[in-house]
């Protein structure tokens, strides 16, 4: 696939009910040819998620050394560290000493989740949002050019949908 494939004009209306915002993100994005589309959704979903900060960075390079999202404070440090899919572990305890938040973003019953669950528990400004594997392999799967996304945010519950589909989670965790 030519990387001119993988470059995406999202066009998201997002309303997050959690935060009582409702709000547009336009914006031009690309999937590295490192990332996986099921690691490029997770990373749109978190900007979502977290789109209701101004200051909200969708990182566009895929990276480990860098949040895939990030919030910055006024001092330049990270408010708000974003991994998503499957990070190093080791890497993680590192940056959430360096860190006000941390977040990790990824599916339920995979088995990076299963193997350091544990260790996510133990970082002390560490956070988890997991997804049902089968919303994100269908919005991966349904991915096109132009991401002109519907996106809703509720306490237990995210939905998608887009001109022709509708895709809501059947599982999430979020603490």
């Amino acid at each position: 696939m030519s990387d001119k494939n993988r470059v995406f004009k999202a066009n998201f209306t997002i309303a997050d009910l959690r935060e009582h915002r409702n709000h547009k993100e336009v914006f031009t994005t690309a999937c590295d040819r490192r990332e996986s589309y099921q690691h490029f959704v997770l990373k749109l979903l978190s900007y979502c998620l977290f789109s209701h900060n101004e200051t909200a960075i969708l990182n566009a390079r895929f990276s480990h050394a860098e949040p895939d999202v990030s919030i910055k404070a006024l001092d330049d440090h990270y408010q708000t560290w974003l991994a998503v899919d499957q990070p190093d572990i080791l890497q993680l305890n590192k940056i959430a000493k360096r860190v006000d938040e941390l977040w990790v973003v990824t599916t339920l019953n995979n088995d990076w989740l299963k193997e350091n669950e544990h260790q996510l528990e133990l970082i002390n400004n560490g956070h988890l949002i997991a997804f049902d594997n089968n919303f994100i392999e269908e919005l991966a799967g349904h991915l096109t050019k132009n991401l002109q996304w519907d996106v809703t945010i509720d306490q237990q519950m995210v939905s998608v949908s887009d001109k022709e589909n509708f895709y809501q989670t059947s599982e999430l965790i979020w603490h």
